[in-house]
């Protein structure tokens, strides 16, 4: 394939692989989020390599590739790494890899290519010479030049091979010299260290599979491993997650493929083989919701607290994160009894939160110890902090804090003070790709998001239409809950108006008194319901008022006919309705009286004002 590096990314997109560009005979990239702005969208690529044409390309491997794992077999004579030859004795005593994509790299290294349903890590040095490249990972592609001058070129290229899945042999290679092949018996460690558990456990699988055992059986066994021998064992989503999809591969074949399809490409005619193994609803393990605060917030997932300037939002998230930090339950469950929580009692748990309006000298220490935190659990970076300003929500930073502390909850307030600068909240699925990251780190480090954002000041809308800059973000939350007033004086909600675990829950009401959240009871009434009738209660008042400062207007020079006061208000735009109402609302107040004269046809009415209706000393007739 004679073509450009523009062309060959373009290619390589077609192929399902995400792309991004690298510097001019570099490796770094180009882009402000490196591998993570690598995409398949054709436009975003000719744009980029429009601008940069010489720049090299970068394919994120991993899950923005469909799975792409790449065995990296380094050549360097000066250190003394050779690659390829410790992979050809790994082979000897083993079987070959499959025929797959292979690229010969800048140095003279290779590049071996696979796909895999099995999610994989970055691993350095796995075998001496020899690196991994999977999620959060990203390799160089042909024809790419090295900073030595020398170009990386395919000697299996894609138009001549499908890259192939991840077989038994495939992945007894990743995992590595740290255990016995499973073919020759697998034995498990006394214990397995944080850094070789699920390489362990996925070799546990090869083996039960080799002894026939069933899925069930094998989940059992590997379960049983975990809390065995781990340490720590891992959780239940992280087995999910990183393990049990191991699962799906033919452990029992040197091919990862049973069936066959036919494909065309371009002149000639392959065989495209597939797996036809489908997977059967009964393997599946079904599970209930599991909530950090009971109906409200579900775990490892996003949920959303919306609401106007005012309504009380930061003092909200403040009592939840004291709760959960102190072990306690929230206000959003007061009627949950106390006797669940006696014998189920609730763990302290850390929370982290990153707040960009409000100082947590100043403000957030005095409002989450007023709430009952336990301050020991709460973690926090200063807004003044320089390194704030890092803290995005695709941010190789913000990940690294939430794997060192592993928090229960972590809070954003506000949801724009987080979002990188190149992503543009309007546009379409902008948001969603921007907060995915969190769902990822909600299942690997255990953490529940809540993310705090403004309504808009659009007039009459509700829910979904209040969310600020982006209706993606309620696609992405698994739970909404919107903040307001409610119109009874100091009295404000919380309408759980989205969930997709559960029926929404009821709308709590509530008191902030020096602080302090104060539970003042539930009601059906949804954020629509509130919002609708201040709408009302807003566009009644001011024409209202209106008509009552002019009829006080017009009468402080004595009585007069109400035909006359009608008329006059007709040419002034003062509509009949707003009249009506400001003449019995002045009669109720003692500000005004009605008579009339006369009989039948002759019958007049008459207005005026009672004593001390106006201010300013001036007199009005009795």
């Amino acid at each position: 394939m004679n073509a450009s590096l523009k062309d060959w990314a373009l290619y390589y997109a077609e192929k399902g692989l995400a792309v991004f560009p690298l510097e001019e005979r570099g490796k770094r990239p180009i882009t402000k989020n490196g591998c993570k702005a690598a995409t398949t969208n054709k436009e975003q690529i000719a744009e980029w390599w429009s601008c940069y044409p010489n720049s090299n390309i970068g394919i994120a491997t991993g899950r923005p590739s469909g799975g792409l794992v790449v065995i990296d077999l380094d050549e360097d004579e000066e250190k003394d790494k050779h690659g390829y030859e410790v992979l050809k004795e790994w082979q000897q005593s083993h079987e070959d890899l499959p025929e797959t994509w292979q690229s010969i790299t800048g140095r003279g290294g290779y590049h071996l290519f696979f796909k895999d349903i099995a999610h994989n890590q970055n691993r350095v040095n796995l075998y001496d010479g020899i690196d991994i490249r999977g999620d959060g990972g990203y390799i160089v592609a042909p024809p790419s030049v090295h900073e030595n001058g020398r170009r990386y070129e395919w000697e299996i290229a894609p138009e001549d091979q499908e890259i192939a899945l991840v077989n038994s042999v495939v992945a007894d290679f990743l995992l590595g010299p740290l255990v016995e092949n499973h073919t020759e018996g697998f034995q498990e460690p006394e214990s397995i260290p944080q850094g070789q558990r699920v390489a362990t456990l996925i070799k546990l699988i090869g083996s039960q599979r080799a002894k026939g055992l069933s899925t069930e059986a094998i989940r059992a066994a590997v379960r049983a491993e975990n809390e065995a021998r781990c340490i720590p064992s891992l959780t239940d989503q992280e087995l999910e997650r990183e393990v049990f999809p191991s699962l799906k591969r033919d452990w029992k074949s040197d091919s990862p493929y049973t069936g066959q399809a036919v494909c065309d490409r371009g002149k000639s005619r392959q065989i495209k083989t597939h797996s036809v193994k489908m997977s059967q609803l009964g393997e599946i393990q079904e599970k209930e919701p599991d909530w950090l605060i009971s109906g409200y917030v579900p775990r490892y997932q996003i949920t959303s607290l919306a609401g106007d300037g005012g309504s009380g939002k930061t003092t909200v998230w403040c009592a939840l994160a004291a709760a959960v930090s102190a072990g306690k339950k929230t206000f959003l469950e007061t009627l949950i009894p106390d006797r669940i929580d006696s014998v189920n009692p609730r763990e302290p748990q850390k929370v982290l939160f990153f707040s960009a309006e409000d100082s947590a000298e100043y403000t957030l220490k005095r409002r989450l110890r007023k709430n009952g935190a336990n301050l020991e659990n709460i973690i926090f970076l200063d807004v003044a902090d320089d390194r704030f300003q890092d803290v995005k929500f695709n941010s190789p930073f913000l990940e690294a804090i939430l794997k060192e502390y592993c928090p229960a909850l972590c809070i954003f307030d506000p949801i724009q003070a987080f979002v990188p600068p190149d992503i543009r909240m309007g546009d379409r699925n902008a948001m969603r790709n921007c907060l995915a990251p969190l769902i990822g780190y909600g299942e690997k480090y255990g953490t529940t998001f809540l993310i705090i954002e403004h309504a808009n000041k659009q007039s009459g809308v509700w829910g979904r239409k209040r969310i600020a800059d982006s209706a993606d973000i309620w696609d992405i939350s698994r739970s909404v809950i919107m903040a307001g007033e409610t119109n009874r004086d100091g009295i404000r909600y919380l309408s759980h108006e989205k969930s997709n675990y559960d029926q929404t829950r009821q709308t709590v009401l509530y008191s902030i008194e020096d602080e302090v959240i104060c539970f003042r009871g539930y009601t059906s009434k949804k954020d629509k319901d509130f919002v609708t009738e201040a709408v009302h209660e807003t566009r009644g008042v001011q024409p209202r008022q209106e008509a009552k400062e002019f009829i006080l207007d017009f009468l402080k020079d004595g009585e007069k006919e109400v035909a006359e006061l009608d008329e006059m208000a007709k040419v002034n735009d003062i509509s009949k309705n707003a009249m009506r109402e400001a003449k019995s609302e002045l009669r109720q107040e003692g500000k005004t009286k009605m008579w009339s004269i006369g009989y039948g046809s002759e019958k007049k009415h008459f207005i005026c004002l009672l004593e001390g209706s106006l201010t300013g000393g001036e007199k009005t007739n009795k």
